[in-house]
């Protein structure tokens, strides 16, 4: 096993969903278990490995084929040889394991005739199917794995089988549970990965938006449209999944949250030290209005969630949250104004992502947007103002973070988010 660690080790840094790019893995296998394999020379194993190494240990799924031979191909998806000669390959990749993975989650399945992985994608590996020769079904494998119900799983379970046009038909889902010295039981339960309908003819939303803006083209019909979407999966949610009451401890809590986040956003990004006060400001201000009742939400919601499907219209897709939020944090009733504001800062992003800065378009489409969920929900977001502008500081506040991490040359999109909200308060209140 020594062996093939080392293997893992080697080849694990090179991947996109692999999140310690700053340290050298310190992995050890917590479990390994197989899978039936249709291919008599290929065994299928699933190892859960746990990389001890940076500050706090992350727990990887990694799906591994072991042959004795190399396939024509299967280069490309070489793990390593371990002392014992055999070949290890990536799973994913590998028809046997794409083939016995989809058993696993819908074993009703059949008619499977290939499998590809989709390419681009950075926390996880989503395999699609065809099926008569068909792409009907794609399959998530999730990497990183967390202890708990994943929100990406139980949300769009209960949306589907609620028969909400909104969301993919879902398919199924794999769970395991493995060792955990922080949980009460010493063990700990969570989503492998799970398999909805696979979307053709489509085309996401920031794609378009951003095709739009460069063009000068109105967007408001397919924003208002976005906006009836979003409140009918909110609608839904709220029907098949607890609500509440915010309580004080819940306010402190998030309030709390926001001011943290702003704490690291003001060491890491100078420009926000010197709005920290009045940003600070909106959030106590928000502490102390009414918030309407807490639900199930989608958690990350942007353009780039939301898929244009040909002759359907919107479909949300990607409800785990947001990436740097914790998974306990994720899967708790919270505030749909965290999704609207989410989709309103993407708006403003793609008019900043685009030549010429386009802020009229961007104005209207957020202003079609808010139109089309207020007619869809009945809601008057202007009653909710004060909190909504505080949920969408927060969310400029985030996106600083993470550009100042990771693409610099866009900082200046949330900076110039954050500076016209504040701008727009003080117009308010003065």
């Amino acid at each position: 096993m020594s062996s093939t660690l080392e293997c893992l080790t080697d080849w694990m840094t090179r991947q996109r969903w692999y999140s310690g790019k700053g340290h050298v893995p310190k992995l050890r296998v917590l479990s390994s278990s197989e899978f039936p394999s249709s291919d008599p020379t290929a065994k299928i194993v699933t190892h859960l490995v746990m990389d001890d190494a940076g500050d706090v240990p992350t727990l990887y799924q990694v799906p591994v084929v072991e042959r004795d031979t190399v396939p024509r191909g299967a280069g490309p998806y070489f793990i390593g040889r371990n002392d014992d000669g055999v070949y290890l390959f990536d799973g994913p990749h590998d028809p046997v394991y794409a083939l016995a993975l989809l058993l696993a989650v819908a074993p009703d399945v059949d008619g499977v005739t290939g499998s590809a992985v989709m390419k681009g994608e950075q926390s996880n590996t989503s395999i699609v199917y065809d099926i008569d020769g068909s792409p009907t079904i794609i399959c998530k494998v999730f990497r990183a794995l967390h202890h708990g119900e994943n929100p990406d799983v139980t949300l769009q379970a209960a949306l589907s089988t609620a028969g909400s046009p909104y969301v993919p038909r879902f398919v199924g889902f794999l769970s395991d549970d493995w060792e955990d010295v922080g949980q009460a039981s010493g063990r700990a339960h969570g989503n492998l990965a799970f398999a909805q309908e696979f979307l053709s003819e489509v085309e996401d939303g920031w794609k378009l938006a951003l095709r739009s803006a460069a063009s000068g083209e109105s967007f408001s019909a397919l924003a208002g449209a976005l906006g009836l979407a979003t409140a009918g999966v909110h609608s839904t949610l709220a029907e098949v999944m607890p609500t509440r009451e915010a309580t004080a401890g819940d306010t402190v809590s998030i309030v709390s949250e926001w001011h943290s986040r702003l704490a690291i956003a003001a060491r890491e990004v100078p420009s926000i030290e010197a709005h920290r006060a009045e940003i600070e400001a909106v959030y106590d201000a928000a502490q102390h209005v009414t918030w309407p009742r807490l639900q199930r939400i989608h958690g990350d919601l942007h353009l780039g969630q939301a898929l244009w499907v040909v002759g359907r219209g919107w479909v949300l897709v990607d409800f785990e949250g947001e990436p740097l939020r914790p998974m306990y944090e994720r899967d708790r009733p919270d505030s749909s104004l965290r999704d609207v504001s989410g989709m309103l800062r993407s708006f403003d992003y793609a008019a900043g992502a685009t030549e010429g800065w386009p802020v009229e378009w961007a104005a209207t489409c957020r202003a079609a947007f808010l139109e089309g969920y207020a007619t869809a929900s009945g809601i008057d977001l202007s009653t909710h103002q004060v909190l909504l502008d505080a949920f969408e500081l927060d969310k400029a506040v985030y996106e600083a973070i993470y550009e100042a991490r990771n693409r610099p040359t866009w900082i200046h999109i949330p900076v110039s988010g954050i500076e016209n909200l504040l701008s727009r308060e003080s117009s308010v209140s003065s």
